[in-house]
């Protein structure tokens, strides 16, 4: 390694948006707040639930250096969001690939 500094390869951000109304039926984005942590997130997560019409709190990991990030991992959402998030992966969601198993691929012993 040349000089004091570190390559970092991969990093991870932790981001709360929260969503207004706006209009008849429509939300408007407020200022998304950067969290130090899922913990901060969950935190500031939880405290705005019930003053706005919509809450969610994610993760991304990737490389600051090339541009390469992962899409966002959702941590908690509620109330009423775009739908844009609603494609997003869910962080208790597995990581592999669905299975499709009907009732006559099971076998009962």
């Amino acid at each position: 390694m040349n000089g004091p500094y570190e390559v970092v390869e991969k990093l991870t951000y932790y981001v709360v948006q929260t969503y207004q109304m706006a209009g008849r039926n429509g939300i408007s984005a407020d200022d998304p707040m950067p969290a130090r942590d899922r913990d901060h997130a969950q935190r500031l997560f939880e405290r705005y639930t019930s003053s706005r019409a919509g809450v969610v709190a994610f993760y991304r990991t990737g490389n600051p250096t090339t541009g390469d990030w992962d899409d966002a991992t959702i941590i908690a959402r509620h109330g009423k969001l775009p739908a844009d998030v609603d494609g997003l992966r869910n962080e208790d969601d597995a990581d592999f690939e669905r299975w499709d198993i009907g009732e006559r691929d099971l076998k009962v012993a």
